[in-house]
């Protein structure tokens, strides 16, 4: 009897229920309190002896397959034994592989943001592996550009894809490159409707999620107007989401980049990166299956197909100069910059990336002086990737540093005066 009483009290325990008599009885619903991801005292708040940044800045780039960022002083940049000053760990879980993915830094230096993907278990294909099937939430990370500690989390929606930072450093804008909602609808057989995924508005300060907007099938690249009054979203369903972020309810205008395009389940185009004109607001779209560098005009919210660029490779997220001259957009399969006349839209050369190690690149940034550009490559997902830095005026690779595991972006870390 006394084995028996105390059989029926583990069993009690197990199944969260009271216990009358020797005998189970359930009380009331069970409630389960919502998921927290983020360990309230996360293995990375010590930050590291890494020195904060001088006056010319740091580089950060993301390496997503090794839970890394890896740091580069600006200051000798391309100068013989510049490279890699440190690799710190970013995260909120030592034991799990997290995927961080893209950067933005604030205006003023001081803090920088990693988006969470939570995508690698499982690996994959495509130009981010696994990336945009993860069925946990992700977060955005704060991180302080002093000691890289972490100073603040939120939790997000899947799949997180790009992030970026408002002018003035109050509002951060996250999408969510979710195509598993995209397989999880289409195999129900759901509408296209149910496959849109939100793009969150967070306050930089708190960390807190201010607006969840509802924009379009597996979001992708997001960037801003001048004025900051208008989002622009690359859409993996042949469109460009035009948010109006001023007017009430943020209203949302999906524009196809193309006649004849596809659908979320079957684009022909997959638009996944953005390059905004400085000068004319143009939104020059990166289409990764047609491999075309599409253009959308914000006066009239429409595609010019006169002024779409045909590239040999899938193109990825390219940069302005200030001008508004030129665009160096870089192309994946060739490995390659093409420099783009932004009034004729023709490309007037290329630069190779290819034959100094670079493999799959992803992203191209030009330094402030607009004398060098940086190009992270993704590498063959199995070893390390890394960075080029191009002479612009030469348009050679003058140096190449190794980084981690996959990496998929660079940003600039303005220093500290």
């Amino acid at each position: 009897m006394r084995r028996r009483a105390r059989l029926g009290v583990w069993l009690c325990a197990l199944a969260l229920a009271a216990c009358n008599d020797g005998a189970l009885r359930a009380e009331g619903t069970l409630e389960v309190p919502a998921l927290t991801y983020a360990d309230a005292d996360p293995w990375t708040r010590g930050g590291s002896a890494v020195p904060p940044p001088g006056p010319a800045g740091r580089l950060l780039v993301t390496n997503s397959l090794d839970d890394s960022v890896s740091l580069l002083d600006m200051d000798g940049l391309g100068t013989p034994g510049w490279g890699e000053l440190a690799r710190v760990p970013v995260g909120l879980n030592p034991v799990e592989l997290e995927g961080p993915h893209h950067t933005a830094v604030s205006p003023a230096g001081d803090y920088y943001y990693v988006g969470i993907s939570n995508y690698v278990p499982g690996g994959g294909s495509g130009p981010h592996g696994a990336h945009g099937t993860g069925t946990a939430d992700g977060y955005c990370l704060k991180l302080s550009a002093k000691d890289n500690r972490l100073v603040a989390s939120a939790r997000v929606d899947r799949n997180p894809g790009d992030v970026i930072v408002s002018a003035d450093g109050r509002t951060l804008y996250q999408t969510h490159f979710d195509l598993l909602r995209i397989a999880d609808v289409a195999r129900q057989g759901g509408p296209e409707e149910d496959m849109v995924a939100r793009l969150a508005i967070l306050d930089a300060e708190t960390m807190a999620v201010k607006a969840r907007v509802k924009v379009c099938p597996a979001p992708h690249a997001v960037r801003l107007s001048a004025d900051e009054r208008t989002a622009y979203v690359a859409c993996w369903s042949d469109e460009v989401a035009v948010v109006d972020l001023a007017a009430e309810g943020m209203p949302v205008t999906r524009v196809k980049v193309a006649s004849g395009s596809g659908t979320a389940t079957n684009p022909r185009h997959q638009p996944y990166a953005l390059t905004v004109s400085p000068t004319t607001g143009d939104v020059w779209v990166s289409s990764l299956a047609s491999k075309q560098v599409q253009v959308l005009e914000p006066g009239t919210r429409t595609m010019n197909p006169e002024r779409t660029v045909y590239l040999r490779g899938a193109p990825m997220f390219g940069a302005f100069t200030r001008d508004g001259r030129t665009l160096y957009l870089p192309y994946q399969q060739e490995d390659a910059v093409a420099v783009i006349d932004a009034a004729t839209s023709t490309v007037s050369r290329t630069v190779p990336l290819s034959q100094a190690g670079c493999l799959n690149v992803h992203q191209f940034m030009l330094t402030p002086d607009e004398r060098h550009g940086l190009a992270v490559c993704e590498g063959d997902h199995i070893g390390p990737g890394t960075l080029h830095v191009v002479d612009l005026a030469e348009g050679t690779v003058v140096s190449t540093v190794q980084m981690g595991l996959f990496p998929d972006s660079v940003s600039l870390l303005r220093g500290q005066p």
